[in-house]
């Protein structure tokens, strides 16, 4: 069966290469140039590295080096399994790439192609979604973010961030906010969260919805709850900003003003609702700690759900 499937794979990737190949010739046509790419050979790594040896030298501490493990690279063609063949590379003493494809992002070769050659091999479950997902459609290539021939600082939790923020500038901003999640700190990175490949849920997330996204850490909110906060059980976005807010807890907006975005009876009321439970004329009550300020959630705590037989109102 795995036979069978690694020979379906390198069929695939064989027309996806004289495709490409097919292409280049065209392009070079155009110019004025006759170049047969499909009678290019294949030359074998070690030729490869008797010029590219910083290159190779590199790529032996990367996975795609590891000729033990069939699926790679290194176990078929080497450096041609993914570049196509360089028998013509190499008669013209390096100074034709006809034939090879390139990943450099100055290349002729289009996204497509390029990507096509990452996807021959790489067929994960994690990659099922990639067509059609945000960085698909914004013809984001492989190799923007991935570094094949050094360590891959995607792959890596301490630099991870470093490769997103290349384009989410405004959400590396967020994190310097007062209140973030501890990305800075390095507990938690991008793909905790996300799926860069495509995923089946909003924002590319790596869960369904935003809720379970959430639930995978703070299970604690997940109930179910006797008495539930509608809002909570919804969308925990409605309340909270993700990567980063001035307001504690994330939150969008500092309280009262937040619940007052749907409980605008209490904002009509003001402090007629807490004056039934305390006196402002009286000079203790009306420096309680727990008025100062008139933050819902100082009486209102257990604004995510609460078990407790009087918790009607989320008070306990």
């Amino acid at each position: 069966m795995h036979r069978a499937s690694q020979a379906l794979r390198n069929t695939v990737w064989q027309g996806l290469l004289v495709l490409c190949l097919s292409c280049l010739s065209a392009a070079a046509g155009g110019q004025g140039e006759t170049v047969d790419v499909e009678a290019a050979e294949f030359m074998g790594a070690d030729i490869c590295e008797a010029c590219h040896e910083d290159i190779a030298g590199a790529l032996r501490m990367n996975p795609h080096a590891q000729s033990a493990d069939p699926r790679t690279p290194a176990a078929r063609e080497g450096c041609e399994s993914c570049h196509g063949p360089g028998s013509l590379h190499v008669e013209a003493d390096g100074e034709s790439s006809a034939g090879m494809l390139s990943f450099h992002p100055a290349a002729d070769e289009s996204t497509e192609q390029q990507n096509a050659a990452c996807l021959s091999c790489h067929r994960e479950k994690r990659l099922m979604h990639w067509q059609a997902s945000a960085h698909d459609n914004e013809d984001t290539a492989c190799s923007s973010c991935h570094t094949v021939h050094l360590p891959d600082r995607v792959l890596e939790r301490s630099t991870q961030a470093e490769v997103c923020y290349a384009c989410h500038r405004a959400i590396r901003a967020q994190t310097y906010q007062a209140s973030t999640h501890p990305i800075r700190a390095g507990k938690v990175v991008c793909s905790d969260c996300h799926n860069a490949h495509g995923g089946i849920g909003p924002a590319e997330l790596a869960q369904l919805s935003i809720n379970d996204n959430c639930y995978a850490c703070h299970a604690g909110m997940r109930g179910p709850f006797l008495w539930e906060h509608y809002p909570a059980t919804e969308d925990c976005s409605l309340c909270h900003r993700v990567h980063g807010s001035i307001h504690p807890y994330l939150l969008t907006r500092q309280g009262p003003q937040l619940c007052q975005q749907c409980h605008d009876d209490i904002r009509a009321q003001g402090r007629q609702h807490v004056r039934r439970f305390f006196d402002f004329d009286d000079p203790d009550t009306a420096r309680d700690r727990f008025i100062v300020g008139l933050n819902c959630m100082n009486c209102h705590s257990q604004v995510h759900g609460s078990n407790h037989p009087s918790g009607a109102y989320l008070l306990r």
